[in-house]
């Protein structure tokens, strides 16, 4: 009670100073990363992701649209409990091309519309139902897979284009949370001096590229399979492998440390039988298996997202699948890695199947139930990182003196320091002040 009387003292005492001037408008919200967190505009969130593709293949548009009506699914996504989409695209669907394989019966409003229009009126459609998106260069020709950045046909000037491109062209949407650069580059080195295989240059390049157009969104970063050095070759996934980036961190002097976030992808037997999954202690072997790939970064500070991870979970399929579905789920609550896009929504997706059945109607209500017990045995940053934040003279509590501090650097060109900035979204403005303010009497260690 004493806390919320002060509170409301403080703010009746002091709110005539915002007033005076009109407080800039923040367009759009500025995410950020730290110690496995994700933030809205200094508030945790916690992604509940599903991958819907079809834009980067030749359709140039999600799949199922054959099917169904597209808002219908998107409500459907959102109706079970996923709050997030990465969608993948290749540089054709940006192009603006033709698409096949609609019913437009069923979804008359994309009647006459390209890739590109599409791909716009998905993703508004999406930041209205406040669903947040990544963008995923996935493909460099809309056929297959590749494993660098760019090709023959491709360059990687083009490739880094393609990105800065989404990240301008998406800026202002709310929900548009980061951009991931490459797809699995399971052809790359990391660290070796070799500019035209080291996927962390490349990585470094392009999202700073993305952050000079960008500055709000997050730069999901691959991994690799393979490297020479600094990893222990131990049977990764595509893109699954992060050990190099103990040795050769990507440099926060290209892309800051609370825009970084690494992607992963992690698969079982029903993508690939790998030889740990014929081990006699499978799955409780599996644990040290994933630490060594890239769990041992939420133990760094580092923040995950687990980019792909599914399976047929028993409808067919190796029937170990099931088994390593839910150690892999156990496996990420015991780790409190809270942020992944299931893989997929489609259930055309030839080895792990979808959240859909076949009709492209029925949910897997087993594969919904997994996902659940993860979303529940999983917890974010309640906030105690963001309110310490607060503290911005660093004496071990949020109190008068830091409010004094903010009110004295409001609107200012030159803050005291960078920690006035509490949410670090370029500006000393009224979202700092609700923050400080929602912080008061928080005791900091």
């Amino acid at each position: 009670m004493l806390k919320h009387i002060l509170i409301t003292c403080l703010i009746v005492l002091f709110l005539p100073l915002f007033f005076i001037v009109s407080p800039p408008v923040q367009a759009v919200s500025n995410f950020t990363a730290n110690d496995g967190n994700m933030y809205d505009d200094g508030q945790p969130i916690m992604i509940k992701g599903i991958n819907w593709f079809g834009f980067e293949t030749s359709n140039h548009v999600v799949h199922g649209l054959w099917s169904r009506n597209w808002q219908d699914m998107v409500d459907q996504m959102k109706g079970l409990g996923f709050n997030a989409l990465r969608i993948p695209f290749c540089p054709q669907t940006l192009d603006g091309v033709g698409v096949d394989s609609i019913d437009y019966s069923k979804n008359a409003d994309l009647q006459g519309k390209n890739s590109l229009q599409i791909l716009d009126g998905l993703l508004g459609y999406l930041n209205d139902q406040q669903m947040y998106f990544i963008l995923d260069s996935h493909r460099p020709d809309c056929y297959g897979q590749s494993p660098l950045w760019y090709t023959d046909s491709y360059s990687e000037q083009e490739w880094q284009d393609d990105l800065v491109f989404v990240a301008d062209r998406y800026k202002n949407l709310d929900y548009f949370l980061g951009v991931d650069l490459k797809n699995e580059p399971h052809g790359a080195t990391w660290g070796t001096g070799n500019a035209s295989t080291d996927w962390n240059t490349a990585a470094e390049k392009a999202g700073q590229a993305i952050l000079s157009t960008n500055p709000n969104v997050l730069i999901f970063i691959a991994g690799i399979t393979e490297n020479p050095s600094c990893s222990s070759n131990t049977n990764s996934f595509w893109g699954e492998n992060i050990e190099p980036q103990v040795c050769y961190p990507i440099s926060t002097d290209f892309i800051p440390a609370n825009k970084q976030v690494f992607i992963p992808h992690v698969y079982g037997p029903d993508v690939y039988n790998q030889p740990y999954f014929s081990d006699p202690n499978f799955p409780n072997n599996m644990p040290q298996i994933w630490d060594t790939h890239f769990g041992f970064a939420r133990d760094d500070g580092l923040t995950l997202a687990i980019g792909e991870w599914g399976g047929k979970y028993g409808h067919g399929g190796d029937p170990k699948d099931t088994i390593w579905q839910d150690a892999f789920s156990q496996y990420l609550q015991d780790r409190q890695i809270c942020h992944s896009f299931y893989w997929s929504w489609n259930p055309n997706s030839g080895d792990t199947g979808g959240i859909l059945q076949d009709d492209w109607q029925t949910p897997w209500s087993d594969k919904v139930a997994m996902l659940n017990d993860y979303y529940a045995g999983c917890s974010v940053d309640g906030g105690g990182q963001v309110f310490c934040d607060a503290d911005l003279d660093m004496d071990g509590s949020v109190n008068l003196v830091d409010y004094s501090i903010l009110a004295r650097n409001f609107f200012a060109d030159n803050p005291d320091n960078d920690r006035v900035d509490i949410n670090q979204d370029g500006s000393v403005n009224i979202k700092d002040y609700t923050l400080l303010v929602g912080a008061f009497f928080t005791i900091c260690q």
